[in-house]
């Protein structure tokens, strides 16, 4: 976690400025954010946040106070405190569970059934990341920064495989390797490459073998002796993507804690494309589907205290732009590239998006 040391009400501000400007960029999220008061009455945090976004887009990149968006997370019961230590990327998460809390949206709930995997598969495949409403039923528009992962467990001694397991996300984190450069796509397909996991039980080795001599069980008694033991094995698991959300959210993981309890901030330069293809990360099969970067987040100083800044595509994607507290310039793509990137958003392009069958 990098971290920003807010000792005054400016500092908490600024670190909502940064967040907001990273999502101004992004259409899906913008047009979802007017959807969702189609219907219905909205809520506090959907109602300013749109407001302020607005403002952004009219006044073409001009700071705007974001101070209505922190009353309307306290107003939900969130403690934001001007002495303690705050990460962007933490706000981020909060800003988007808040807003699917405002909304009754629980797209998490019910992932154990196929029909709420489904349910989750389904929502945002219409143009724009919008689901259409649907006769007779409550309008449900699907969160565009939500994405579904798939993680498969399989067995190195017996090669079974355990039932696949579903999670939501709002953002992919990434580990930065300790290297002087690297790419995001390397940190994406360490991310997805298959990793070995111990001690974990195997359901069909504990079926066959009924006299394992390594039943980690057994106290008192021979393995042969023991019934129903449970044989832990080695497992490969895989992460694959099962939904790609319309707004794609990486985090790089920067900080570690060294063996003295100091924390340690990486500085590892990552190279980002402006144009990401995610189709070679799914599971199943679908057509190729392409990003497109519209904003970055840059934190400058060490891993406890600092700066944040982003850059971001303005209204008609003519233009970059970079926001440091007030300060709002223009910007080359050649700066943008050369950026320390800690959060990077992209946007997924205009071509309808196809519903990936999940194997």
């Amino acid at each position: 976690m990098l971290c920003c040391k807010c000792v005054t009400p400016a500092r908490v501000l600024c670190l909502s400025v940064w967040c907001v400007q990273a999502l101004a960029a992004m259409p899906s999220f913008k047009r979802w954010l007017v959807a969702e008061d189609m219907g219905r009455r909205r809520g506090i945090l959907t109602s300013v946040l749109q407001q302020v976004l607005t403002s952004l887009v009219r006044g073409k990149g001009v700071s705007q106070n974001p101070s209505a968006v922190l009353r309307a997370l306290r107003a939900h019961g969130w403690v934001l405190s001007l002495h303690q230590q705050q990460d962007v990327h933490e706000l981020y998460l909060v800003l988007i569970s808040t807003l699917e809390e405002e909304n009754d949206v629980r797209p998490c709930l019910g992932l154990g059934s196929l029909s709420g995997i489904s349910k989750v598969l389904e929502d945002g495949v219409e143009d724009g990341g919008v689901s259409k409403a649907r006769k007779g039923v409550h309008r449900h528009l699907s969160c565009p920064m939500l994405g579904l992962l798939r993680a498969c467990l399989v067995c190195v001694h017996c090669s079974s495989k355990l039932p696949m397991k579903y999670e939501c996300f709002y953002s992919i984190s990434l580990t930065v390797p300790a290297f002087p450069e690297c790419s995001l796509q390397a940190c994406l397909k360490h991310y997805m490459d298959p990793e070995l996991v111990c001690d974990v039980e195997c359901p069909q080795c504990s079926k066959v073998c009924e006299e394992c001599v390594c039943v980690r069980v057994c106290v008192s008694v021979t393995c042969n002796q023991v019934s129903g033991s449970k044989v832990q094995r080695s497992f490969l698991k895989q992460f694959h993507i099962a939904r790609l959300p319309e707004c794609l959210c990486f985090h790089l993981q920067r900080t570690s804690w060294l063996a003295s309890g100091q924390l340690q901030k990486n500085n590892s330069y990552v190279s980002f494309p402006f144009t990401l293809d995610m189709s070679k990360y799914l599971c199943g099969r679908l057509l190729k589907t392409e990003y497109v970067l519209v904003s970055v987040v840059e934190h400058r100083g060490e891993p406890w205290s600092g700066h944040f800044v982003t850059f971001r595509k303005t209204c008609g994607w003519n233009q970059w732009i970079s926001t440091s507290d007030t300060q709002v310039l223009e910007c080359s793509r050649h700066a943008v590239q050369n950026t320390t990137a800690y959060m990077l958003f992209y946007q997924r392009t205009a071509s309808r998006p196809q519903l990936n069958v999940v194997s």
